[in-house]
């Protein structure tokens, strides 16, 4: 059954759709958010401490989205110690903040073979770099390295499927598409262009399961032919 092949790292909203699916699901609380909140902002009701994690982790030389990073891949050593999850086939998708977590996991951690952020991928420059924004989405010196593309690029040669809103205002259509560009050329000299996409919906910042559920049941289906 599919349910015992496969695992899911997922958003809360997009968990449903992945057990329909037949996925077995991982569905953790984001650092900054429900009970990993700070107490202080728990108590006036503030919807997250993204702010709070930001200035406690500049304190000790460290970032929200390398935590968060990091609870992803000890998630990924924890599950791997079951017996009915298939190591070869392990995507990473979700929204917004979800999809800016998923970009980064797989950047850093190859154990996860499907990439699927949704409503994030964009320029640097062109989103979070010219308007106000979470906190939690800022790396200090980023930009001295390379752009949203670049970070994309260390996922080549695995399977990455850029969901996008035409109508999003956080992450304009045009720098993404600017974006997808340059990774698609990176996906070309990797010499895997057919594994790059990008999925344009009809709307604002949500996420589109018409982009994410075929693309990755394709590549799951792939990986395991080989």
């Amino acid at each position: 059954m599919r349910m015992r092949e496969r695992l899911f790292w997922k958003g809360s909203g997009t968990s449903v759709q992945a057990v329909y699916e037949g996925y077995m699901v991982i569905a953790p609380t984001v650092r900054g958010f429900g009970e990993t909140m700070d107490k202080v902002e728990c108590e006036k009701d503030a919807v997250c401490s993204c702010r709070s994690q930001l200035k406690h982790c500049m304190l000790v030389g460290r970032t929200p989205i390398g935590e968060r990073v990091w609870d992803i891949s000890r998630l990924i050593d924890w599950v791997l110690k079951r017996s009915d999850v298939d190591p070869t086939r392990i995507a990473i998708t979700g929204n917004s903040g979800g999809g800016t977590i998923s970009i980064y996991a797989a950047a850093c951690d190859e154990r996860i073979s499907v990439v699927v952020p949704s409503c994030s991928f964009c320029t640097i420059v062109g989103s979070i770099g010219t308007i106000y924004h979470c906190d939690c989405n800022y790396i200090p010196g980023i930009l001295r390295f390379g752009e949203m593309y670049d970070v994309a690029g260390l996922i080549a040669p695995r399977p990455f499927c850029a969901i996008a809103g035409r109508e999003d205002t956080i992450f304009p259509i045009e720098h993404v598409r600017e974006a997808f560009n340059e990774l698609k050329r990176i996906y070309e000299v990797a010499g895997f262009p057919d594994r790059c996409e990008l999925f344009i919906g009809e709307g604002g910042h949500r996420y589109y399961k018409m982009g994410a559920w075929p693309f990755i049941r394709k590549w799951f289906t792939l990986i395991a032919q080989r």
